[in-house]
């Protein structure tokens, strides 16, 4: 479906006029994420094609806002959630987006509903994909979602509406090169229940954003996510859970893994709104610093808005080996390097390890992915 042209029109007078992000993250750090580096990034409309991906093991595919695969899981209705008076990225995926593609999902689904996400083109071309997904009511749905950039600036959203009394088990992997934003925004119904894995890889700068907005009663959400960067990347990882519907329940726990010069941000948000009561959340972050030259960091942040709560907490630690650890392993014959290589190893096939086996073939294909990456450094 093609942008509603007076959503366009409102995208395209916001674009140079609201700011990326209007709150700083903290005083030393103005934003975790350089908005700047967007700034070179020009919009192209959707009129690059660059390289086309490998669709053979997917239901699903969008490459640079163009369907490529997948005609005969649309949909006909087409509601956009976001606005582009959102900030100013936002509002510059709505002006360079193509079209919006509705993909509907009913019944029970055993196996996995591969979609992909993929942009490609020079450094400064920005293109952008938008998908909403829709699970029909008390359906039984594996979504595995890929993201995958192979050059140029991508925007990706992807706005899952999940039907009451739906159970929604959604794999999220997200790796890049050039500067990427990503949102995965997910609205819950009355009794629905969401299982997430995410897994963000490397990139230049990579803003990768979920979404959980509980609305209906007794919805919930279970995350579990993984970010790697090595080399000089830097990733800013963002999980914000919104407790609407009362008797709603949320758990979020983060690994993070920094190595060699790479920056790797974690930020939890988890708020019981006033309409929210008996609602229990907990945001939970991990960070593992490999390296003298790497940053790591968790912000976990809870926000309470009534009384009538059935819990809430946040923890955030981060680990690095000292050197009385690196004395007792060089002692036992291990480098330095021997020992982080292990414990990165130990940290991701751990966490591949807990998906569900829903996932078993999307999992493979990214542990293949992952081990490459960790042997290459």
């Amino acid at each position: 479906m093609l942008i509603p042209s007076e959503l366009r029109i409102k995208a395209r007078e916001l674009a140079n006029k609201i700011p990326y992000q209007l709150i700083k993250d903290s005083p030393t750090v103005k934003y975790y994420t350089q908005w700047n580096l967007f700034d070179r990034c020009i919009e192209t409309g959707g009129n690059t094609l660059g390289k086309l991906p490998q669709s053979n093991d997917y239901d699903v595919v969008i490459h640079n806002g163009e369907l490529i695969k997948g005609v005969e899981l649309l949909g006909d209705q087409v509601n956009i959630g976001i606005d582009p008076s959102e900030s100013r990225i936002i509002a510059r995926h709505l002006v360079n987006l193509r079209e919006v593609y509705p993909i509907v999902i009913k019944g029970d689904v055993e196996d996995e509903v591969k979609v992909l996400l993929s942009y490609s083109g020079e450094q400064n071309e920005l293109n952008s994909n938008h998908v909403i997904i829709n699970v029909s009511d008390y359906a039984v749905v594996n979504l595995a979602l890929s993201i995958v950039g192979n050059g140029g600036c991508g925007t990706n959203v992807v706005e899952v509406n999940v039907g009451d009394g739906a159970t929604l088990n959604l794999l999220t992997y997200s790796t890049n090169i050039n500067p990427s934003f990503s949102l995965i925004r997910v609205t819950e119904g009355s009794g629905a229940s969401v299982n997430a894995y995410t897994i963000v890889v490397n990139g230049e700068m990579t803003h990768h954003r979920e979404d959980y907005i509980l609305q209906g009663q007794g919805a919930s959400i279970n995350s579990n996510s993984l970010e790697f960067g090595s080399g000089n990347s830097r990733v800013d990882y963002m999980i914000n859970i919104m407790h609407v519907g009362e008797h709603t329940m949320s758990n979020s726990t983060t690994r993070a893994i920094a190595l060699d010069s790479a920056t790797v941000v974690h930020r939890g948000f988890g708020r019981i709104t006033e309409r929210g009561r008996w609602s229990s959340t907990s945001i939970e972050g991990k960070v593992f610093i490999g390296s003298s030259n790497a940053v790591g960091m968790s912000v976990p942040i809870i926000m309470v808005d009534t009384g009538d709560v059935n819990g809430a907490r946040h923890s955030a630690t981060d680990a690095s080996i000292d050197e009385d650890q690196e004395l007792y392993l060089r002692m036992r014959g291990l480098s330095r390097e021997e020992a982080i290589g292990l414990v990165v190893y130990d940290m991701v096939t751990g966490f591949l390890d807990s998906i569900s086996a829903s996932f078993k073939g999307s999992v493979s294909q990214i542990r293949e992915s992952l081990m490459s990456l960790i042997r290459g450094r």
